[in-house]
């Protein structure tokens, strides 16, 4: 009776710790802007750089982009990652369409690194309309 007491606390302690050790595992690649927040210029369209870096100390090479609409295009500059060296992902929007004043767009990346595919969230707004 005590050994079946005993694992009443044991198993869900387990449980509990092997997912707290799943839900741990960092992502690979740490972007820089964390999310881009821009403005839609006067011509409609988004264009920026973003960079990336790996934090698990190992090479990380991008091997896909792509956006959530077909209005998201992405080219990869640099695919490799490191701690030291940035990867870059050149990012271009035709924003000549959207009506809302925030509008959000999702960028996935998939890489050779943990966790992969990573997303990547971009938020245009529209320019203040002047009287």
């Amino acid at each position: 009776m005590k050994i079946v007491k005993g694992l009443w606390f044991t198993v869900p302690l387990c449980l509990l710790l092997v997912g707290r050790l799943l839900a741990a595992d960092p992502d690979d690649l740490r972007f820089s802007p964390p999310v881009l927040d821009v403005v839609r210029d006067s011509t409609g369209y988004v264009q920026a750089m973003i960079y990336c870096n790996s934090v698990s100390g190992d090479s990380v090479t991008i091997t896909n982009v792509s956006g959530s609409c077909r209005c998201a295009a992405a080219t990869v500059q640099r695919a490799t990652a490191t701690d030291s060296v940035q990867g870059k992902i050149y990012l271009a929007i035709n924003a000549k369409h959207f009506t809302d004043s925030l509008n959000y767009l999702d960028y996935t990346i998939t890489h050779t690194g943990n966790n992969s595919p990573s997303m990547y969230r971009v938020i245009v707004r529209l320019p203040h309309k002047t009287p």
